[in-house]
């Protein structure tokens, strides 16, 4: 979650959906509120602002991740960020589930695998996103950290069966977003896709062992934070999302994601279809 009081924006942080953009839009167009955050919490807004970029333990739920709250949890354990949800206009973003999950599961690798820069092809994957569809089957409503990314879109739009976000688009119309925004807050909240996850290309394979030793024992750590945004910009990678859908994560696997991510896809389907509508509304 991220609230922008002086626009009454409440922005559902779904993981995974260009949220950092938006996140970053907001910055700019005013100064975001923890208070309702903290309060939840009982701890200072300067801390609930960390915890909203990293995680906190919570009593009853253990390791969560407060940028990234269900309904359900929010309505049920953060009564003060469950009340401005609901008196503020409310905006999420969707996206394919399987591109989704994908990306979910490279970030996971990296994140709790130590797997670094790994390709979308390389067998690790397949292997990690088998193991997180298991554990999947068994918790199908969850909020653990460690698997917040891969929460069905659906829980962060709807509780119980009915729609609580006042919008919902898709991550690539943000278009969209900036004219609903102008109508809805009054401003236009103009984001640029500046998060996107780069993986080597294949012919790299050779020289990444090569540049991590460099990067790990060679180079002084302001010099390697110097050079990683030049390096991951150069010709040895590529935006990792055009890559996804040409690997097979094996047929229980893609079985499985397909089952249960099918309300999201309906959901993203819609999505489309409603920044088709706002597009064309504010062309007319």
């Amino acid at each position: 979650m991220r609230y922008l009081p002086t626009h009454d924006l409440f922005f559902v942080h779904i993981p995974k959906n260009g949220g950092q953009s938006v996140r970053n839009a907001m910055v700019k167009a005013g100064t975001l509120s923890f208070a309702p955050l903290a309060e939840d919490l009982g701890i200072p807004p300067e801390q609930a602002a960390e915890a909203a970029e990293s995680g906190i333990e919570h009593p009853e739920l253990g390791m969560i991740h407060p940028a990234h709250l269900p309904l359900w949890v929010m309505a049920a354990y953060f009564p003060q960020s469950w009340q401005t949800f609901q008196s503020s206009h409310s905006l999420a973003l969707t996206r394919d589930p399987r591109d989704r999950f994908f990306s979910a599961l490279m970030q996971r690798l990296k994140e709790f695998r130590g797997a670094g820069q790994i390709r979308a092809d390389d067998p690790m994957v397949a292997e990690e996103a088998a193991r997180v569809c298991g554990w999947l089957d068994q918790r199908p409503r969850h909020a653990d950290l460690e698997y917040v990314h891969f929460i069905r879109q659906q829980d962060f739009v709807d509780l119980d069966g009915t729609r609580m976000v006042n919008a919902v688009f898709p991550m690539n119309a943000m278009g969209a977003v900036a004219a609903w925004t102008e109508q809805a807050c009054g401003f236009r909240l103009e984001v640029g896709h500046d998060h996107a996850r780069r993986q080597p290309k294949a012919w790299a394979k050779r020289i990444q062992p090569v540049a991590r030793f460099a990067g790990r024992k060679l180079m002084p750590r302001t010099v390697k934070r110097a050079l990683h945004p030049l390096w991951m910009s150069s010709g040895v990678f590529a935006n990792a999302a055009q890559g996804y859908r040409d690997v097979s994560l094996g047929d229980d696997t893609e079985a499985f994601i397909a089952q249960y991510y099918a309300a999201d896809a309906a959901l993203h389907a819609e999505a489309q279809a409603a920044a088709t509508a706002q597009l064309a509304g504010t062309a007319a």
